[in-house]
């Protein structure tokens, strides 16, 4: 069996990831394209292709005649055409639940920095500028405590839960709200525009959907406490980037902790940089911890695995 992975420079750095469970189920061959390259170019007789996010839409799903499994090796899955896939008779299976640790622990990492400042305090210590402070300490940046905060999580799958245990150790109270039954958590669902309006912190873990495109907007904004601050490591796309931007300069909202935008990567600049100092944006990486990028490789190839003795499992 062909297997082709079109994106693995995406998910090893410096070779530090072993990619053995992979070639145990056939013949795999790394790729390293771009979503300028036609990925049915490199693709045209494997039965089995892997994606973390190339694009693999309508036109390259109906090219493919020899294909029969796109693994999504990631758990959002809006880069496969899965309609186009469904008319064609291939199969999508992606990988749910994996990233847990990382997100939650990335998650927190944007947290406290805003509410600490530590990595601009950082930056004016590399700066020069404690050196030149008239007394023992610096007193730059505003700053609060999490404890007894209320933290607002949105999407309450593993990875809402897991933010939801760390935040149970800071001594926050949490809102949890999800589209599903959430019964057996422990936790109540609560109404999203309660969860809005009550919340001092709001972290997103929903999926990218038509539903969840522009979820946060000017009206979600105007809600907010403008001592709030929202965190993204879900998708690009659910926040409404323009409408952040305004709420950022008009003070609705107090900060931002953004790990993924709505074009990947950037063209230029991020515009959100420019209209808040308390903002920070880093490079859709929440998820790339080792432990967290093997597991998505061991994952992988036991949903190949399960398709290939006939009882494929993880299927969207």
């Amino acid at each position: 069996m062909d297997i082709i992975f079109l994106d693995s420079d995406t998910i090893s750095l410096n070779q530090d990831i072993d990619f053995k469970p992979l070639r145990e189920q056939g013949n795999l061959k790394l790729f390293s394209i771009s979503n300028q390259d036609n990925p049915a170019d490199y693709v045209r007789d494997a039965e089995v292709i892997i994606t973390n996010k190339i694009v693999i839409n309508a036109d390259t799903i109906r090219r493919l005649e020899a294909l029969k499994l796109i693994c999504v090796i990631a758990t959002g899955y809006n880069n496969v055409d899965t309609s186009a896939a469904k008319k064609y008779n291939k199969l999508v299976a992606n990988v749910p639940g994996y990233a847990q640790h990382s997100v939650s622990q990335h998650t927190f990492a944007l947290i406290l920095n805003l509410a600490t400042s530590c990595c601009r305090y950082a930056g004016d210590v590399n700066g020069g500028l404690w050196q030149k402070s008239r007394t023992f300490n610096m007193l730059s940046y505003p700053g609060f405590e999490l404890y007894g905060k209320t933290i607002g999580i949105i999407g309450f799958g593993t990875i809402g839960r897991a933010v939801a245990g760390i935040a149970e150790g800071f001594g926050m109270k949490v809102l949890a709200h999800d589209v599903g039954d959430i019964s057996d958590t422990g936790y109540s669902n609560t109404e999203f525009e309660q969860l809005i309006k009550e919340s001092d912190i709001i972290s997103l873990h929903c999926p990218l959907t038509d539903k969840t495109r522009d979820l946060i907007s000017a009206r979600e904004f105007g809600m907010m406490k403008n001592t709030a601050i929202i965190i993204n490591t879900a998708r690009g796309g659910i926040i409404n980037e323009q409408d952040l931007a305004s709420a950022l300069k008009q003070g609705q909202i107090s900060g931002a902790g953004i790990d993924v935008l709505g074009q990947e990567p950037p063209k230029d600049r991020i515009s959100l940089l420019r209209e808040s100092s308390n903002i920070m944006v880093t490079p859709h990486c929440a998820w790339s911890a080792r432990e967290t990028r093997q597991r998505l490789v061991d994952i992988t190839s036991k949903n190949i695995q399960a398709f290939r003795q006939g009882h494929p499992v993880n299927l969207v």
